[in-house]
């Protein structure tokens, strides 16, 4: 068996035993061999798209991996039907970039708010596009730019159809390792197309029975770009699982109650139904979108309590 000069690759594609890895200007496709060792602390179930792994080489086009390298981050969700077992969908990923649309499918600051949370979690920076502003007017989003951009989530507009704000966004894109997000059908793949044509990237339809996105990625893929950077192409997910979160670490995610915290009655405040909250009085006052504390509320709705937390109820 051949040794590589610098035996480290990145995957770029994951598909049951077999892996396309990066390595130099060229593609291995690659199995694994063994138990492979991993990071530190770091669960490693299988080879991820994203990865950086060492191979040896079988043939001019094969090779096995041998190790995984640390990872420095990953995304993860929850698998369908099984809220709380985890799927790792990447790794090794610098930003999130949240792509929402306009309309087809409609824009809902809900979901928006989740991604951002499991961006928190995991401590990825959060980046919001969104596109299809040829179907509706972007000042009408004026407000969302606003309040997130004043979070640290910067928020830009495009159209991929007729290549509005495409040089933003390959600003944005340049040199980092992004993760696409957002429903099936918002434009994830048409834009990383209009910026790399010769991407073999699917492009979504949208149903004309239910106005939403037809899956069209099945599975993550990692794409070099020819400015510089990747970006991993995402399923999409019609419910995102949030991975790992329970009801009493969910505040933490959310950065503006930071500033309001310390002045509220009870220090385990949640901002709920507690009296005294400071949090709940910013929001009444405008210091708080008050869109985004409902998304707040919701998304506490729909995660499960810590064993401590409900032993606690008892």
């Amino acid at each position: 068996m051949q040794a590589l000069a610098d035996p480290t690759g990145k995957v770029l594609r994951s598909t049951r035993n077999k892996y396309i890895v990066m390595y130099g200007d060229s593609s291995l496709v690659c199995t694994v061999r063994g138990k492979l060792a991993g990071a530190p602390n770091a669960p490693i179930l299988s080879v991820k798209v994203g990865d950086d792994v060492l191979v040896e080489r079988v043939s001019e086009d094969e090779g096995v991996i041998t190790e995984i390298l640390p990872r420095r981050s990953r995304l993860s969700r929850a698998v369908e039907g099984k809220a709380y077992r985890e799927h790792i969908i990447a790794t090794n990923i610098d930003q999130l970039l949240i792509i929402m649309s306009t309309s087809q499918p409609e824009f809902k600051s809900g979901l928006l708010d989740r991604y951002i949370v499991i961006a928190e979690k995991n401590r990825l920076h959060s980046v919001v596009c969104i596109n299809k502003v040829d179907l509706k007017n972007e000042q009408e989003f004026f407000p969302y730019q606003e309040w997130y951009s004043g979070l640290g989530y910067p928020v830009f507009f495009t159209s991929a159809k007729s290549g509005y704000g495409l040089d933003e966004l390959r600003s944005t894109l340049k040199d980092k390792v992004s993760a696409l997000v957002g429903h099936s059908g918002v434009g994830k793949s048409a834009l990383i197309k209009r910026l790399e044509p010769g991407l073999d990237l699917k492009i979504a339809e949208i149903s004309n029975k239910t106005r939403k996105g037809r899956h069209t990625t099945t599975f993550s893929q990692l794409f070099p770009l020819g400015f510089g950077g990747y970006v991993i192409d995402t399923p999409g997910v019609r419910e995102l699982g949030l991975w790992d979160i329970y009801r009493h670490q969910l505040k933490e995610f959310f950065v503006e109650f930071r500033a309001f915290e310390p002045h509220c009655q009870f220090n385990d405040c949640m901002h709920l139904r507690e009296p005294g909250c400071a949090v709940k009085t910013a929001v009444e006052d405008g210091r708080i979108f008050g869109e985004r504390y409902q998304n707040y509320q919701n998304i506490h709705s729909d995660l499960r309590a810590a064993h401590y937390e409900l032993i606690k109820r008892r």
